[in-house]
């Protein structure tokens, strides 16, 4: 039992373990595992007839019972916590004779929250062997907590790109992959767009690496800014950049694209660079790799556009297009086109 606590990985299943296995050691009415941020203990997880009511609580350290084991390190137990002066009333909750037991929860002599038990009603003290069990189960819960933290940690570095903070290649087709099971399991629209920054060699060879780096991070904030909860934004390469898109069919997918472009054309005197971009949608009996073959095929057309345009600079270099059943629809030169029908 104890070993399956320890052996999960990712938080949420922790903490559902956790919450599993205590309620099956030390049965109680309410358990509350708390999480220490700063000088506040925020719920992790809530279980039991108050948990709504927990959910909305921040407690201070050293504030009530569960602030107090904080503070001090220690665990406590109090049978009559109704009546004790340390204790405080959940706001919202009945004041009823009431049992608590509060765990400091310690990984590598640091806290990092307070696990805490409630009883009510005339059965509810909690024996002495209950609790001492509770804290040497708070033990195995504070290092299996520690643990999947860790491995989130480096879960999220191995699929970050550490110089712009965007997702790298790797989380990029992680999510990808996800993405487009959902696509087609729920038939929602999803869309991509692929970036290359045109120019980014002369910027390194003639400034140096540390302004490209600039330039890199610049750009990957700029698309961030412009991106929802749901959207990804990766670098996939030296200055080739992806914005995934879901939920976005291929009309809005377009719009994103001339909006960031119209605002890269904006800076790009300030950055010494310009961009090209692809855009593809996912359609029926289409693959991941179709979807990405096509935005891929479409950012090098714009690429070759926006070294012609040099010499006529009305266009804008860019190129969309989505797959229906493996052929291609195409859109050439739309920033010419926009501005004749503006």
């Amino acid at each position: 039992m104890l070993r399956l606590v320890l052996s999960e990985r990712l938080i949420e299943d922790v903490l559902a373990r956790i919450a599993q296995t205590l309620d099956e050691l030390v049965p109680s009415q309410d358990i509350i595992a708390w999480e220490k941020r700063g000088e506040e203990l925020l719920p992790v997880l809530t279980r039991g007839a108050n948990a709504r009511k927990m959910r909305t609580l921040h407690v201070r350290v050293g504030d009530g019972l569960t602030g107090l084991a904080a503070l001090m390190g220690r665990p406590i137990c109090s049978n009559d916590a109704h009546l004790d002066p340390r204790s405080r009333l959940v706001p919202g909750t009945e004041d009823v004779p009431e049992a608590i037991v509060c765990v400091p929860l310690v990984a590598q002599e640091v806290l990092i929250g307070v696990l805490s038990l409630y009883r009510r009603g005339q059965k509810r003290a909690f024996s002495r062997g209950e609790f001492e069990l509770a804290c040497t189960f708070a033990d195995l819960a504070a290092i299996a907590i520690d643990n999947a933290h860790t491995h989130s940690e480096l879960g999220q570095r191995a699929t970050t790109d550490e110089l712009t903070g965007v997702a790298n290649r790797r989380g990029f087709r992680e999510v990808l992959a996800r993405e487009v099971v959902a696509a087609e399991r729920y038939g929602h629209p999803l869309s991509l767009l692929l970036f290359d920054l045109d120019g980014f060699k002369a910027v390194n060879d003639t400034h140096g690496h540390e302004r490209g780096d600039e330039v890199l991070r610049a750009f990957a904030r700029l698309l961030k800014r412009r991106a929802r909860d749901c959207d990804l934004v990766a670098r996939t390469g030296g200055d080739e950049f992806a914005f995934l898109l879901p939920h976005t069919a291929y009309s809005e997918a377009d719009g994103v694209s001339r909006r960031l472009q119209l605002v890269m054309d904006e800076r790009s005197a300030e950055l010494g660079v310009s961009a090209s971009v692809g855009v593809a949608s996912l359609a029926p009996d289409t693959s991941l790799d179709d979807l990405l073959n096509e935005a891929d095929r479409r950012l090098y057309k714009a690429k070759r556009l926006r070294v012609e345009d040099d010499r006529v600079p009305r266009s804008r270099g860019r190129l969309s297009g989505r797959l229906w059943n493996g052929r291609s629809f195409e859109r050439a030169d739309l920033g010419r086109e926009a501005r004749r029908s503006g």
